[in-house]
Protein backbone atom coordinates (compact mmCIF):
# COMPACT_ATOMS: atom_id res chain seq x y z
CA UNK A 1 0.00 0.00 0.00
CA UNK A 2 1.46 3.48 -0.82
CA UNK A 3 2.71 6.26 1.74
CA UNK A 4 -0.21 8.43 0.41
CA UNK A 5 -3.22 6.05 0.73
CA UNK A 6 -2.09 5.27 4.15
CA UNK A 7 -2.09 9.05 5.19
CA UNK A 8 -5.47 9.46 3.67
CA UNK A 9 -6.19 6.12 5.82
CA UNK A 10 -5.22 7.82 8.82
CA UNK A 11 -6.79 11.29 8.34
CA UNK A 12 -10.03 9.80 7.26
CA UNK A 13 -9.49 7.70 11.23
CA UNK A 14 -8.87 11.05 12.55
CA UNK A 15 -11.33 12.36 11.03
CA UNK A 16 -14.36 10.05 12.18
CA UNK A 17 -12.59 9.97 15.62
CA UNK A 18 -13.46 14.09 15.89
CA UNK A 19 -16.99 13.78 15.03
CA UNK A 20 -17.40 12.69 18.31
CA UNK A 21 -15.80 15.19 20.37
CA UNK A 22 -18.30 18.44 20.11
CA UNK A 23 -15.77 20.68 19.80
CA UNK A 24 -17.39 24.79 20.05
CA UNK A 25 -17.14 27.45 17.40
CA UNK A 26 -16.78 31.00 17.59
CA UNK A 27 -17.78 33.30 15.03
CA UNK A 28 -17.35 37.06 15.35
CA UNK A 29 -19.24 39.92 13.23
CA UNK A 30 -17.48 42.13 10.44
CA UNK A 31 -16.43 44.70 13.10
CA UNK A 32 -14.26 42.09 15.22
CA UNK A 33 -12.61 40.37 12.18
CA UNK A 34 -9.39 41.99 13.55
CA UNK A 35 -9.56 39.36 16.55
CA UNK A 36 -9.91 36.57 13.78
CA UNK A 37 -6.39 37.73 11.84
CA UNK A 38 -4.61 41.37 12.04
CA UNK A 39 -3.84 40.31 8.19
CA UNK A 40 -5.49 43.01 5.29
CA UNK A 41 -4.64 40.37 2.60
CA UNK A 42 -6.95 37.93 4.35
CA UNK A 43 -9.50 40.54 5.01
CA UNK A 44 -9.76 41.18 1.41
CA UNK A 45 -10.91 37.78 0.90
CA UNK A 46 -13.39 37.25 3.53
CA UNK A 47 -15.07 40.49 3.11
CA UNK A 48 -15.27 39.85 -0.64
CA UNK A 49 -18.96 41.10 -0.85
CA UNK A 50 -19.75 39.55 -4.74
CA UNK A 51 -19.30 36.09 -6.06
CA UNK A 52 -15.86 34.27 -4.53
CA UNK A 53 -16.51 31.70 -7.61
CA UNK A 54 -15.96 35.04 -10.09
CA UNK A 55 -12.86 35.95 -7.75
CA UNK A 56 -11.13 32.84 -8.13
CA UNK A 57 -11.76 32.44 -11.99
CA UNK A 58 -10.35 35.64 -12.95
CA UNK A 59 -7.00 33.91 -10.93
CA UNK A 60 -7.40 30.43 -11.96
CA UNK A 61 -9.85 30.36 -15.52
CA UNK A 62 -9.97 26.36 -14.96
CA UNK A 63 -11.06 26.60 -12.09
CA UNK A 64 -12.16 22.84 -10.49
CA UNK A 65 -14.75 21.89 -8.12
CA UNK A 66 -14.46 18.85 -6.58
CA UNK A 67 -17.45 17.41 -4.89
CA UNK A 68 -16.25 15.74 -1.42
CA UNK A 69 -19.74 14.74 0.41
CA UNK A 70 -23.66 15.55 -0.82
CA UNK A 71 -25.71 13.47 1.99
CA UNK A 72 -28.69 14.30 4.36
CA UNK A 73 -26.43 14.05 7.52
CA UNK A 74 -26.65 16.32 11.06
CA UNK A 75 -25.35 19.92 11.18
CA UNK A 76 -22.60 20.69 13.15
CA UNK A 77 -23.17 22.29 16.70
CA UNK A 78 -22.55 26.02 15.19
CA UNK A 79 -24.75 25.38 12.34
CA UNK A 80 -27.89 23.83 14.13
CA UNK A 81 -27.53 26.79 16.30
CA UNK A 82 -27.55 29.20 13.73
CA UNK A 83 -30.72 27.84 11.62
CA UNK A 84 -32.47 27.00 14.33
CA UNK A 85 -32.51 23.12 14.17
CA UNK A 86 -32.43 20.46 16.48
CA UNK A 87 -29.05 18.75 16.21
CA UNK A 88 -30.37 15.57 15.55
CA UNK A 89 -32.58 16.89 12.39
CA UNK A 90 -31.12 16.34 9.25
CA UNK A 91 -30.38 18.33 6.58
CA UNK A 92 -28.86 18.15 2.94
CA UNK A 93 -25.48 19.19 3.34
CA UNK A 94 -22.79 19.45 0.48
CA UNK A 95 -19.35 20.05 0.43
CA UNK A 96 -16.90 20.78 -1.93
CA UNK A 97 -12.80 21.76 -2.41
CA UNK A 98 -12.52 24.73 -5.35
CA UNK A 99 -9.24 23.68 -6.79
CA UNK A 100 -6.30 25.52 -9.00
CA UNK A 101 -3.62 23.15 -10.52
CA UNK A 102 -4.23 20.59 -7.97
CA UNK A 103 -3.82 23.45 -5.25
CA UNK A 104 -6.71 23.26 -2.62
CA UNK A 105 -7.70 26.86 -2.55
CA UNK A 106 -11.10 27.05 -0.54
CA UNK A 107 -13.76 24.43 1.24
CA UNK A 108 -16.70 25.29 0.91
CA UNK A 109 -20.18 23.88 2.71
CA UNK A 110 -23.74 23.86 1.87
CA UNK A 111 -26.83 23.38 4.59
CA UNK A 112 -30.15 23.48 3.45
CA UNK A 113 -32.72 22.39 5.97
CA UNK A 114 -36.43 21.03 5.08
CA UNK A 115 -34.87 19.88 1.91
CA UNK A 116 -37.90 18.43 -0.62
CA UNK A 117 -40.04 19.07 -3.57
CA UNK A 118 -41.04 22.24 -2.44
CA UNK A 119 -37.88 23.81 -1.08
CA UNK A 120 -36.69 26.26 -3.49
CA UNK A 121 -33.26 25.21 -3.25
CA UNK A 122 -34.22 21.77 -4.38
CA UNK A 123 -32.61 22.16 -7.84
CA UNK A 124 -29.32 22.42 -6.30
CA UNK A 125 -29.40 18.94 -5.42
CA UNK A 126 -28.17 18.59 -9.27
CA UNK A 127 -25.26 20.85 -9.14
CA UNK A 128 -22.85 18.38 -9.31
CA UNK A 129 -19.31 19.78 -9.91
CA UNK A 130 -20.87 23.54 -11.02
CA UNK A 131 -19.88 25.62 -8.29
CA UNK A 132 -23.06 27.29 -6.51
CA UNK A 133 -21.70 30.75 -6.30
CA UNK A 134 -22.81 30.60 -10.62
CA UNK A 135 -25.98 29.38 -9.54
CA UNK A 136 -26.74 31.99 -6.27
CA UNK A 137 -25.34 35.13 -7.83
CA UNK A 138 -27.94 34.67 -11.06
CA UNK A 139 -31.06 34.93 -8.79
CA UNK A 140 -31.76 38.28 -7.87
CA UNK A 141 -34.99 37.77 -5.63
CA UNK A 142 -32.29 36.02 -3.01
CA UNK A 143 -31.15 38.03 0.16
CA UNK A 144 -28.01 37.53 1.66
CA UNK A 145 -27.17 37.75 5.57
CA UNK A 146 -24.40 39.54 6.44
CA UNK A 147 -20.86 37.52 7.24
CA UNK A 148 -19.64 36.16 9.89
CA UNK A 149 -16.02 35.02 10.74
CA UNK A 150 -13.98 32.04 12.51
CA UNK A 151 -10.81 30.32 12.49
CA UNK A 152 -10.59 26.69 13.12
CA UNK A 153 -7.93 24.25 12.56
CA UNK A 154 -8.59 22.68 9.34
CA UNK A 155 -8.93 19.13 10.74
CA UNK A 156 -12.37 20.99 12.34
CA UNK A 157 -13.82 20.50 8.71
CA UNK A 158 -16.18 17.23 8.13
CA UNK A 159 -14.65 15.36 4.69
CA UNK A 160 -11.90 17.80 4.25
CA UNK A 161 -8.59 16.04 5.56
CA UNK A 162 -8.64 12.83 3.28
CA UNK A 163 -8.72 15.10 0.37
CA UNK A 164 -5.99 17.19 1.51
CA UNK A 165 -2.38 16.19 -0.30
CA UNK A 166 -0.58 16.97 3.56
CA UNK A 167 -2.73 15.66 6.36
CA UNK A 168 -0.30 17.12 8.87
CA UNK A 169 -1.92 20.51 7.54
CA UNK A 170 -4.75 19.65 9.47
CA UNK A 171 -3.50 21.38 12.27
CA UNK A 172 -2.75 24.63 10.61
CA UNK A 173 -5.84 27.78 10.64
CA UNK A 174 -8.90 27.66 8.34
CA UNK A 175 -9.81 31.26 8.08
CA UNK A 176 -13.56 30.66 7.39
CA UNK A 177 -16.87 32.92 6.78
CA UNK A 178 -20.39 32.37 6.58
CA UNK A 179 -23.54 33.70 5.26
CA UNK A 180 -27.46 32.91 5.09
CA UNK A 181 -28.89 32.76 1.19
CA UNK A 182 -32.54 33.18 1.70
CA UNK A 183 -34.75 32.45 -1.20
CA UNK A 184 -38.74 32.61 -0.34
CA UNK A 185 -38.48 32.35 3.38
CA UNK A 186 -35.98 28.88 3.17
CA UNK A 187 -32.68 29.71 4.11
CA UNK A 188 -29.58 28.17 2.31
CA UNK A 189 -26.36 28.69 5.07
CA UNK A 190 -23.03 28.62 2.89
CA UNK A 191 -19.79 28.37 4.60
CA UNK A 192 -16.41 28.79 3.03
CA UNK A 193 -12.61 28.43 4.66
CA UNK A 194 -9.84 29.71 2.73
CA UNK A 195 -6.92 27.14 2.68
CA UNK A 196 -3.27 27.28 2.59
CA UNK A 197 -3.04 26.78 -1.06
CA UNK A 198 -4.72 29.94 -1.44
CA UNK A 199 -3.33 31.37 1.51
CA UNK A 200 0.22 30.95 2.54
CA UNK A 201 0.90 30.79 6.43
CA UNK A 202 2.79 33.85 6.50
CA UNK A 203 -0.31 36.22 5.22
CA UNK A 204 -2.19 35.27 8.89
Amino acid sequence: MSLDRLAKIKALIQEKAQVKVIRPQFWKPAGLLSRITPSRKIHDWLKTPTSLTAKLRNLCPELEVQVLSECFEAPLVSEAQKLGLAMDEEVWIRCVLLKCNGNHWVYARTVIPAMGPHNPWQELQKLGNKPLGEVLFEMPSVKRSSFEFSKDSLNYWPHLMPHMNNPMLGKLPGFARRSIFEERGAPLLLTEVFLPGLLSPKDA
